[in-house]
């Protein structure tokens, strides 16, 4: 601007209402802008005291403006998230370091009416303002949310019905496994009769030698239901720190209701070095396990003595492998493109389903699924999880 123009009270007066109205428009576009966003953004101060609140916030939170301007931000929040709040700011204005400035994450918020719903926050600073000021922006992720409940509830159905599936093929060798133990019930208990009804000096410990076996039989049926019932029942998913040698071994034992297994000799070549635990659905992973254990011995079923070699190992320092091996006959290539597609089966029973609910539990814990040819011929199936070695002195403290 000229001196003449400075010198001018009039020009000087235009010059300051044009600048006045420029500041006004940019400002309006401005909060058109935050009104136009369909996440919710809210500012507040150092003391956690809410300075602007637009539209989308407004809805999702069921208040207006006017209700949450000037009041803190807690009021949006259910604890414990409203209890941290003032802590990670303190924290972060004394120290400088963030704890959720700059970052992402899920928490809860809490509408007018009390009530609590999933959103993903991400906070960051306002730089270069007048006083120190926090910008949150919010998306509401309900719909996420329960999408991601009803897959893992479908993925439960799905799994559970597997396991039915397993149980009604398995139904010949179950009614063997719980006829052994008691067809032995029944002939300790009538020896005892007979001996009750003798009249001979030592039939007292006879008797109660036949009582412990009937007991000890009784325990082996209660076993088996147990096995069974924990294997089948419906449940939720849930996840457990578990020694991975001690559930294959469990598997083991579960998969000889299939009496076809006798015919077999079952080798486990456990990784002994470092004990892994992990943090599974141990139901699922036997289901998993005891898949792939029927498979080996269907594709041996002509094969009579062959072995399955239960194989687990560290493949690094933090994935460890179960692998199940078969001397059967193998795949074409036909029937190894689709084996993990639904309803997929080379068997005269069952419902194709092994193979691909076996696959989406091990996605759902982090792992990968796959299969190679066996030497000199069958398959290996095998899975890997993400795991932490642990060393002996810590599983014992």
């Amino acid at each position: 601007m000229s001196e003449a123009d400075n010198s001018n009270p009039g020009q000087i007066l235009l010059n300051t209402i044009g600048c006045k109205e420029t500041i006004k428009d940019a400002n309006e576009r401005l909060i058109a802008l935050l009104n136009a966003a369909v996440d919710g953004l809210i500012i507040i101060d150092k003391k956690g005291n809410i300075e602007l609140f637009n539209s989308a916030a407004q809805k999702m939170f069921m208040y207006s403006s006017q209700e949450v301007l000037g009041k803190n931000i807690k009021m949006l929040m259910p604890a414990p998230f409203s209890r941290e709040h003032d802590s990670y700011l303190s924290s972060y204005l004394s120290s400088g370091q963030p704890k959720i400035i700059g970052k992402g994450r899920k928490v809860k918020g809490k509408k007018s009416n009390g009530d609590e719903f999933p959103i993903f926050l991400s906070v960051g600073e306002v730089k270069d303002s007048s006083h120190t000021q926090f910008v949150g922006i919010i998306r509401d992720i309900s719909e996420q949310e329960q999408d991601r409940i009803e897959a893992q509830e479908n993925r439960n159905r799905l799994s559970h019905a597997s396991r039915l599936s397993s149980m009604g093929e398995l139904a010949a060798g179950i009614a063997h496994e719980m006829n052994q133990p008691l067809t032995a019930i029944s002939s300790y208990a009538q020896a005892s009769k007979r001996l009750l009804q003798s009249t001979s000096e030592n039939n007292i410990e006879k008797v109660a030698a036949a009582l412990d076996k009937i007991c000890d039989q009784a325990i082996r049926a209660s076993d088996v239901i147990d096995r069974l019932r924990n294997f089948v029942k419906k449940r939720v998913a849930q996840r457990e720190y578990v020694e991975l040698n001690v559930l294959i071994i469990k598997t083991v034992n579960l998969a000889k209701v299939d009496t076809r297994i006798l015919d077999h000799k079952v080798i486990l070549e456990l990784e002994q070095v470092k004990k892994p635990k992990l943090l599974v659905d141990p139901v699922q992973i036997q289901q998993v396990l005891l898949n792939l254990i029927r498979n080996g011995i269907d594709s041996m079923e002509h094969i009579k003595g062959a072995p399955l070699i239960i194989k687990s190992q560290w493949i690094s320092n933090e994935l460890i492998e179960v692998s199940v091996k078969d001397c059967g006959l193998g795949m074409d290539a036909q029937t190894s493109g689709s084996i993990f597609s639904p309803f997929f089966t080379t068997k005269q029973s069952g419902m194709g389903m092994g193979l691909s609910v076996s696959q989406t539990i091990i996605h759902s814990h982090g792992g990968r699924i796959y299969f190679d040819t066996n030497q000199p011929s069958g398959c290996i199936f095998s899975f890997n999880l993400p795991a932490t070695a642990i060393n002996h002195e810590d599983i014992e403290k």
